[in-house]
């Protein structure tokens, strides 16, 4: 039998057990973990987690993983944590809860009575809207120009046309988001701005609001939905954890990895941050690409170097660090992600 892990979907106030049954990855069952009224959202994975997965099973399971927190977040508050995360057993994610606290109370209580509501707002009918822009003294002034040109010149004024189109249509996106932000901004206590998917939208943003005003939200949308008619459409979605606004991280250390970082830096079982940092100091201006314009292999070794540093500098987070492979094996993080 495969060896299982376990993966964590969020963070949750609770001191009792619980169980929400088989709406996990891979159809197991979602159970609770708990420190000192902290709980994680866990069920069983294998071991081989998801750096081997294809494609299609990593978007399924991050469904099924949104899917877990927001079926949860009908009882609880739930502070997400970032996808993807595989930890040993049990045991690890109790150490992993008792780390991190002080962090995941705080951010939880912040974060109490709050819900993200994302509003979506697009145009309809594209062609309408590149028509009415062609209609502008400014599109119609090149067409005319075009129109008596050589075929040569005619290429460099579709060009420029083809700008400024794209120029005139990004400002008249900028002036309806600036209107339609505006009477949403009262109500939230922050926004964070996605990205555009097309040019048919307009604006992709979302809004971290106390449940009480989330009515108020959507009466808000569902005005500027009359405003504008049929020339804008509105969406919401949600109500959603603070997927936007706040997210943990959980880290963990490779001892392979670990360990083979730590020789290429030159560095004993122990060390300490100044000796991790005098080391790669002196490695970086031994092997430093200036001094081997022509050897391939001496930059590649520098490159090493610096991706060791990297990647020992993020595990060792105190004064002095064991690189030796049990302390190695029983490190871990859990921090607070602010997006």
């Amino acid at each position: 039998m495969t060896e299982e892990g376990r993966t964590i979907y969020g963070l949750i106030q609770e001191d009792r057990p619980r169980q929400f049954g088989p709406i996990g990855i891979d159809g197991r069952d979602v159970y609770t973990l708990s420190f000192e009224g902290i709980s994680a959202l866990v069920s069983r994975l294998s071991r081989e987690g998801f750096a081997a997965l294809p494609k299609e099973t990593l978007l399924h399971n991050l469904t099924v993983y949104q899917s877990v927190i927001e079926q949860v977040m009908k009882d609880y508050l739930v502070i997400p944590v970032k996808f993807g995360n595989l930890l040993e057993a049990d045991k690890e994610v109790i150490r992993i809860l008792k780390k991190g606290k002080k962090a995941i109370a705080q951010n939880l209580k912040e974060m109490e009575n709050r819900i993200e509501l994302d509003v979506v707002a697009l145009w309809p009918e594209m062609n309408t809207i590149l028509a009415e822009i062609g209609q502008t003294e400014e599109i119609k002034a090149l067409k005319e120009a075009a129109a008596a040109k050589s075929e040569d010149d005619l290429l460099r004024i579709q060009i420029k046309a083809g700008k400024r189109v794209k120029t005139l249509l990004d400002q008249k996106r900028e002036s309806l988001q600036s209107e339609i932000m505006a009477p949403l901004l009262e109500t939230a206590e922050k926004h964070c701005i996605h990205s555009l998917m097309d040019d048919s939208m307009i604006m992709n943003t979302a809004f971290l609001v106390l449940r009480g005003n989330a009515p108020r939200l959507e009466e808000i949308v569902q005005g500027l939905d009359r405003r504008y008619e049929d020339r804008i459409n509105f969406r919401i979605i949600g109500p959603l954890p603070p997927y936007s606004f706040l997210t943990f991280e959980i880290k963990t250390a490779d001892y392979t990895q670990l360990d083979n970082a730590r020789k290429i830096l030159q560095l004993k079982e122990e060390a300490t941050q100044l000796e991790i940092r005098d080391n790669y100091w002196h490695l970086t201006k031994k092997f430093h690409p200036d001094k081997f314009p022509e050897d391939r292999e001496a930059q590649k070794h520098f490159e090493k170097i610096n991706q060791a540093y990297k990647l020992v500098n993020e595990y060792c987070q105190n004064p002095s660090c064991s690189f030796r492979e049990i302390d190695v094996n029983g490190w871990g993080s859990i921090t607070p992600v602010e997006n």
